[in-house]
C-alpha cells in the first residue's frame, strides 16, 4: 500500500513538472543536398526547433517547385538531473527541381519570436548536366536523406516496378508490375507518369479492382500495397533496353505527434500532395542463337500443330478447307501463320485466322480455303511453323500433314482441262461457262424499238430530279447553315452525347463494374461541357469549367455541385469500394446536374 501512495506521488509529480518544464532554445536550420543534376528532384528541408511560427514562402530563384510545403510535427521529453525538459520540432519540406546549370544560393527567411528575430542559414547548390553528378555525393545525399527522415521513414510510401525475369531473349515474355507501397496514409491519386517500354511491344493486363490490393512486409515493415499497372512484355531486340522513371503524385494524410496539437485531434489529420519519383531499370535481352530456320518468324515459347481437312475427294468447283491450330505458351498473338503451297491452278484465299489468348499462353486456328478448277490428282505438301524453345534453347520445327486430293469432274459435261494449262488462275473463274460455240442456227432478228434519245420522257429524267434537288436546298437552307456553324451543332448535340455515357453507366451500375462507371460518368461531364462551352477537351480543366459556367450565368449551387461529381469520379478507382446505392445516387445525380445546366447555360 505504501508504495503504491509513493508511486502515484512520483507520477503526480512528474506530471507537474512536465506542465511547467522549460523548453531548450529556438533553432532554425535549413539542409539540401550541395550537387544535384539536371531534371533530378532533390528535397529541401526548414527545420525549426522549440517553437511554431508560420514561416514566409522562400524565394526559390532558379528551382522550380514541384511539391510542398509540407510540415510534420515532432515532440519528446527528456529528464536530466531531476528537470523535466519539453522539445519540439517543426520540419517544413519542399521538393525542387533545377531549371538550368550552375551554382545557386536560396536566401535565408527568418521569423520573429518572442521579439527577437530567428533567422535559418542560406543553402548553395551547385546544379551539374544530367548524369555527371558525383555517385559519392549522390550517396551520401541519399543517406542524409534517409538520416533526417528516419523518424518517418517507414511511413514514407514509395513506389516499386517488378519484372518476372531481368534477362530473356528476343520476343521472350516479362511480366512487369508497377506497385505502391504505403501505410494506409494515401486517400488519392493525382496523376501518375508510368513509363511506356519503348523497345517492347506491350499488353496491358486487366485487373478487376479488388486484385489490385494487397499487403506485404518489407524489412519487418507491413505495408499496404497497391497494382497501379501489370503489361506484358516482348523486347524486339537484342542489347540493353532502358526502361524510363516514372513519377506518381498522390495525397497523403499526416497525423500530428504534437499530443498539444489540438486542431488534429478535432480536424483530423492534414492532407498534403507528396509526389513520388521512381527510377527506371534496365533489361538485358539476349540474341536469338544462330542457326534460324528458313520459315522462322519470331516464334519464341513452347508450341505444338495439329493439322486437318474437310476432304480429299471432290468434284472440280467445290470448296476445300485445311485448318491448322497452334496452341501453347509464349507470344502466340505475334506470331505469322504457317504458308501452304498450292497448285498453281487451284483458287486460294487469304486465311481466316482466329486468335485466343490468356495471360502468356493461347491458340490459333486458321482456315485456308481453296477451290480446285479441274479433275486430277494433286498433291499438297506439308507447311512447316518454327519457334525458339525456351526450355531446350533450340529451334524446333513443326510440320503439317500433306494432303493428296482426288478431283473428279464437275457436273457439268464440257470437260476444258485441255484449254486451263493456257490460262492463269486469274483469267479462268468458271470452266465450260467462259467458252461458248458458235451458234448455227438461223436466228430471227426484230425490229429495233425507237430510240428514246431527245424525247419529252428522256428530258424530265433530267429536269425532275434537278428541281426535287432545288427544293431540299431551299427547305433545308436554314440546317445547312446552322450545320456550317460547329460551335452551334457541338452545343445542340452536348445533351444528346452526355445521355449516350449516362446510358452506358447506368449497364456497369447494373453490372456492379465501379471501374467503368466512373469512367462514363466521367466521360459525359467532361464531353458535355467540351461540347457545350466549345472547348477543345485537351484545353479544357477544372478551372476553365467554373470560369466558364460563371460566366454562361449557371448558378453556384450548380457549379458546385457538378464540381464535387467530377472530383468523386476522378478518385474513386483508389478509394475503397463504394456501395452500389452511393453509385445510383451518383448517376441520379449527375443526370440531374446536366439538366440543370442544360436549362442555366445558354
Amino acid at each position: 500500500m505504501k508504495n503504491r501512495i509513493i508511486s502515484t506521488l512520483l507520477l503526480l509529480m512528474g506530471a507537474i513538472g512536465y506542465i511547467f518544464a522549460q523548453t531548450e532554445s529556438v533553432s532554425f536550420v535549413a539542409t539540401a543536398p550541395s550537387q544535384v543534376a539536371m531534371n533530378q528532384q532533390f528535397k529541401l528541408e526548414y527545420t525549426i526547433k522549440n517553437a511554431s511560427p508560420s514561416i514566409q514562402e522562400p524565394n526559390f530563384g532558379d528551382f522550380s517547385v514541384i511539391s510542398g510545403p509540407s510540415t510534420q510535427k515532432y515532440e519528446s521529453v527528456s529528464i536530466i538531473n531531476g528537470n523535466m525538459q519539453r522539445q519540439f520540432s517543426h520540419i517544413i519540406t519542399y521538393y525542387l527541381m533545377p531549371t538550368k546549370e550552375g551554382t545557386f544560393t536560396i536566401s535565408p527567411i527568418s521569423f520573429k519570436h518572442n521579439g527577437e528575430n530567428i533567422m535559418c542559414n542560406a543553402v548553395t547548390i551547385k546544379v551539374v548536366a544530367a548524369g555527371q553528378a558525383n555517385s559519392q555525393q549522390r550517396v551520401a545525399t541519399s543517406q542524409n536523406n534517409r538520416n533526417n527522415n528516419s523518424a518517418n521513414s517507414a511511413n514514407d510510401p514509395f513506389v516499386r516496378t517488378t519484372y518476372s525475369k531481368k534477362s530473356v531473349y528476343e520476343q521472350e515474355e516479362i511480366t512487369a508490375t508497377i506497385k505502391l507501397y504505403h501505410k494506409g496514409n494515401i486517400t488519392q491519386i493525382e496523376d501518375a507518369k508510368l513509363p511506356e517500354y519503348k523497345g517492347c511491344v506491350t499488353k496491358e493486363i486487366q485487373m478487376k479492382n479488388e486484385d489490385r490490393y494487397g499487403e506485404e512486409v518489407i524489412d519487418g515493415v507491413r505495408y499496404f500495397t497497391y497494382k497501379l499497372k501489370q503489361t506484358i512484355l516482348y523486347p524486339q531486340k537484342s542489347g540493353t533496353i532502358e526502361i524510363e522513371k516514372g513519377e506518381l503524385s498522390t495525397i497523403m494524410e499526416i497525423q500530428s505527434r504534437n499530443i498539444f496539437d489540438f486542431d488534429s485531434y478535432f480536424n483530423g489529420p492534414r492532407r498534403v500532395r507528396k509526389i513520388i519519383p521512381f527510377e527506371g531499370t534496365q533489361l538485358e535481352v539476349k540474341a536469338l542463337p544462330e542457326g534460324k530456320p528458313a520459315d522462322f518468324n519470331n516464334a519464341v515459347g513452347s508450341f505444338k500443330m495439329e493439322s486437318s481437312i474437310s476432304q480429299t475427294e471432290a468434284k472440280a468447283h467445290d470448296p476445300i478447307t485445311i485448318k491448322v491450330k497452334i496452341s501453347g505458351t509464349g507470344n502466340i498473338k505475334y506470331i505469322k501463320s504457317p504458308t501452304f503451297t498450292f497448285p498453281t491452278d487451284f483458287d486460294t484465299y487469304e486465311p481466316k485466322e482466329n486468335t485466343k489468348t490468356t495471360g502468356n499462353s493461347g491458340s490459333r486456328e486458321i482456315d485456308y480455303l481453296i477451290i480446285p478448277r479441274h479433275a486430277g490428282t494433286f498433291e499438297i505438301p506439308a507447311a512447316t511453323f518454327s519457334y525458339f524453345d525456351l526450355n531446350t534453347k533450340r529451334y524446333h520445327t513443326l510440320k503439317t500433314e500433306s494432303f493428296t486430293l482426288n478431283i473428279e469432274k464437275s457436273d457439268n459435261n464440257t470437260d476444258n482441262s485441255q484449254v486451263i494449262s493456257n490460262f492463269t488462275k486469274e483469267n479462268v473463274q468458271i470452266i465450260g461457262k467462259d467458252i461458248r460455240y458458235i451458234n448455227t442456227q438461223s436466228t430471227k432478228v426484230e425490229k429495233k424499238e425507237k430510240d428514246i434519245f431527245g424525247t419529252f420522257g428522256f428530258w424530265m429524267w433530267y429536269i425532275l430530279p434537278l428541281l426535287l434537288f432545288i427544293t431540299l436546298v431551299i427547305l433545308y437552307r436554314k440546317q445547312i447553315q446552322e450545320n456550317a456553324n460547329i460551335a452551334l451543332v457541338k452545343n445542340k448535340r452536348a445533351n444528346k452525347q452526355a445521355k449516350k455515357c449516362l446510358k452506358q453507366a447506368d449497364a456497369f451500375l447494373k453490372a456492379g463494374d465501379k471501374e467503368h462507371f466512373y469512367e462514363e460518368i466521367a466521360k459525359a461531364l467532361w464531353g458535355y461541357t467540351s461540347d457545350k462551352l466549345n472547348i477543345p477537351l485537351s484545353e479544357l480543366n477544372k478551372e476553365s469549367i467554373e470560369t466558364e459556367l460563371k460566366e454562361r450565368q449557371a448558378s453556384e449551387d450548380t457549379i458546385q455541385e457538378f464540381m464535387e461529381i467530377l472530383h468523386t469520379c476522378e478518385f474513386a478507382r483508389y478509394a475503397p469500394s463504394d456501395k452500389e446505392t452511393a453509385m445510383d445516387e451518383l448517376y441520379n445525380q449527375t443526370a440531374d446536374v446536366i439538366g440543370k445546366l442544360e436549362e442555366q447555360v445558354r
